[in-house]
C-alpha cells in the first residue's frame, strides 16, 4: 500500500514538473490535458460547451485574430473574421467558498482576451450551466491616441438571481426583512406563493401601505 502511494506521487511531481517545464518554454500555462480532465470526471466536474464572441466596445464590430483562454483550465482560442471562437468544452467549477454557504446553481469561469491596439479584456463568474451551451460577448476597448498606461478592463458577470434569493432565505430569521414571495399575495400563473421552496427561512407577512394624504379611511 505504502509503495503504491509513493508511486502516485513520485508521478504527481513529474507532472508537476513538466508542466513547470512547458509553462517556461511556452510563456503561459499549458491546456489542461486529458489526465487533468479525467480527474475533473472523477470528482463529478461536468462541462459544457463555451462560445465566444469578441467585439469592439465601441463600433460593437467583431475582432477577428483576438486571442481568448480560459484562466482555469488554460484552452486558448482565437476568433475568425466573425470575431467568433472555436467551442470550447470547457468544466462548470464551482466556487468552493461559496459552496460552504449554498451550492451554486451554475459554474465559474475567467476568460481572458488580448489584441494588439486594445486593452486587455477580463471577465470574471462566466457563468456555466451543464449541459447548456454557454455564449459570451466579450467586449475589447481600443486604446486612444492619449492612453499612457493601457490596463485590463474588468467585467465580473452577475452572480444568478435565483442563487441570491435562495441564499438570502437560507439565513432569514423569522419574520426578519422582506424575502422575494410574500404567502398572502396570489400569482395568477401558479396562485400562492410557495412557502417552503425558496429556504429555511420564514417570509414577512404582506405590510399595509399607509394612505395617501386626504384620502378616505378603508371601511373594514
Amino acid at each position: 500500500m505504502n509503495r503504491l502511494r509513493w508511486a502516485a506521487a513520485a508521478l504527481t511531481l513529474l507532472l508537476v514538473a513538466g508542466a513547470g517545464v512547458a509553462y517556461a518554454q511556452r510563456g503561459g500555462p499549458e491546456p489542461a490535458g486529458p489526465i487533468k480532465r479525467a480527474y475533473w470526471r472523477a470528482l463529478g466536474i461536468r462541462t459544457a460547451p463555451l462560445k465566444l464572441r469578441v467585439v469592439d466596445a465601441m463600433t460593437m464590430k467583431p475582432i477577428p485574430g483576438a486571442g481568448c483562454t480560459i484562466a482555469e483550465t488554460g484552452d486558448r482560442v482565437e476568433t475568425n473574421d466573425e470575431g467568433v471562437a472555436p467551442t470550447i468544452d470547457a468544466p462548470a467549477f464551482r466556487n468552493p467558498r461559496l459552496e460552504e454557504l449554498l451550492a451554486e446553481l451554475h459554474g465559474q469561469l475567467t476568460v481572458l482576451c488580448y489584441k494588439t491596439g486594445y486593452r486587455d479584456a477580463v471577465y470574471m463568474g462566466v457563468r456555466m450551466h451543464p449541459p447548456a451551451v454557454t455564449e459570451t460577448e466579450v467586449w475589447m476597448y481600443p486604446v486612444g491616441p492619449q492612453d499612457r498606461r493601457i490596463e485590463p478592463t474588468l467585467y465580473q458577470v452577475p452572480i444568478h438571481r435565483i442563487w441570491l434569493i435562495q441564499l438570502t432565505d437560507k439565513y432569514r430569521l423569522r419574520e426578519e426583512g422582506e424575502g422575494p414571495e410574500r404567502p398572502e399575495l396570489t400569482r395568477p400563473d401558479v396562485g400562492p406563493a410557495p412557502q417552503g421552496t425558496m429556504g429555511s427561512g420564514v417570509q414577512t407577512p404582506i405590510r399595509q401601505q399607509p394612505a395617501p394624504p386626504g384620502s378616505a379611511p378603508a371601511r373594514p
